[in-house]
């Protein structure tokens, strides 16, 4: 993780990241769009079929379905077992065996001189043994993977590595099925990892800053709502409500003391959050690093934080707390909408100064690496012109 005193997002001009954000054309659509995402209206997902109540009802559908079976026919097509994954395995194996002196000398150096011939994939042999794979990487049950295999290939293991005698390959295929196994195993340890959220605490001036970031959020959205033109809305009214929950009043929680921050740089009306808001911004926080934590990052899944985010439990007991403050009754689908849009907005806002980081961190060590260069060349040139002044 970068000092804190480099995070674009928790570096020192916060009104200048304030000023960058309104800039962004992109990042105000965002804010209108959520306005939008709110509304009631009767919409079909064009994958499945089903019928939701708003945008952000069919957006979360789509994130927490649709995506999730596209990635795993991504994560079942990167797992397909060939021909030459096979070859391998036993070329792996069959030196193992060779160098294991368990076995007698004899089978051992059949194995060492055996040259396996590969299985055409369109083979009964190897067609067995990928369905067989294929079952134990849908299901990863290592007994039911055992029990097919061993009814199938053992029984036939000259069939499938012929020229072997059949001591030699019936040994062979009982240690594949294992080598099958702990592949199985080292394929779904080097796939994507469960985004989890740390909590570690924020130190003062990250959290300064994420209360800065997180009243940007609500105060913005608030006025979207209320600015739109159907600000008179049920749905706009609720949501107007329910982020109006989430600021502090001034006499409430020591918010002189704990946000002084926000009240040193207030402008145009900024927020000061409650607890609650802090919390939800916090949890998103957590899998916000979480999920950049990794060097030489390419991208960012703003979408798997932001459904990690919504459906965390410290999460979604901090947004009840904020549907219970509100003034107004708050529906289901409107109050999930909101909350999906909070936490968006939080995270594409986040990613946008993270990005700004990294981009600003890149020109940086461009420079150093230039004036480095730059030194060695004037010091080289000065050198050979000490040696031309020598008599």
């Amino acid at each position: 993780m970068a000092d804190v005193n480099d995070l674009f997002l928790f570096g020192d001009d916060f009104d200048a990241i304030i000023d960058i954000l309104e800039a962004e054309e992109v990042v105000q659509e965002q804010f209108s769009e959520a306005v939008n995402e709110v509304q009631n209206s009767r919409l079909i997902c064009d994958l499945c079929k089903k019928t939701y109540k708003s945008k952000g009802g069919l957006k979360r559908h789509t994130s927490l379905k649709h995506q999730e079976d596209s990635a795993r026919q991504d994560e079942e097509k990167s797992e397909t077992f060939t021909a030459e994954i096979l070859a391998n395995m036993v070329d792996e194996v069959k030196l193992k065996l060779a160098d294991n002196k368990v076995f007698p000398k004899g089978l051992r150096d059949e194995l060492r001189s055996y040259v396996f011939v590969k299985l055409g994939e369109q083979t009964l042999e190897f067609c067995e043994l990928r369905k067989t794979y294929e079952g134990l990487v849908k299901n990863g049950d290592a007994e039911k993977f055992y029990t097919k295999f061993y009814s199938a290939v053992p029984l036939n293991a000259m069939k499938y590595f012929e020229g072997l005698s059949r001591n030699a390959a019936t040994l062979l295929s009982t240690k594949v099925a294992d080598r099958m196994l702990s592949y199985s195993k080292e394929k779904a340890a080097t796939s994507t990892p469960n985004l989890e959220a740390t909590n570690v605490p924020l130190l003062e001036q990250e959290m300064a800053g994420l209360q800065y970031l997180g009243g940007y959020v609500l105060h913005k959205l608030h006025n979207k709502h209320v600015n739109s033109k159907i600000s008179k809305s049920a749905e706009s009214e609720q949501a107007i409500s329910l982020l109006k929950a989430g600021k502090c009043k001034d006499e409430a929680e020591n918010v002189k003391d704990t946000q002084k921050l926000i009240n040193c740089l207030n402008r145009g009306g900024l927020w000061s959050i409650t607890k609650s808001a802090q919390t939800i911004f916090l949890r998103t926080e957590n899998y916000f690093r979480a999920a950049t934590a990794k060097s030489g990052l390419q991208s960012i899944d703003i979408n798997s934080i932001i459904m990690k985010s919504i459906n965390d439990v410290a999460t979604v007991s901090a947004y009840n707390t904020l549907v219970s403050d509100s003034e107004l009754v708050i529906c289901k689908n409107v109050g999930k909408d909101v909350l999906q849009n909070i936490v968006s907005l939080f995270v594409r806002v986040r990613s946008f100064s993270f990005a700004k980081d990294v981009i600003q961190k890149h020109k940086m060590k461009a420079k150093q690496v230039k004036a480095k260069a730059l030194r060695k060349e004037i010091t080289r040139a000065s050198n050979d012109c000490g040696k031309e002044r020598q008599p």
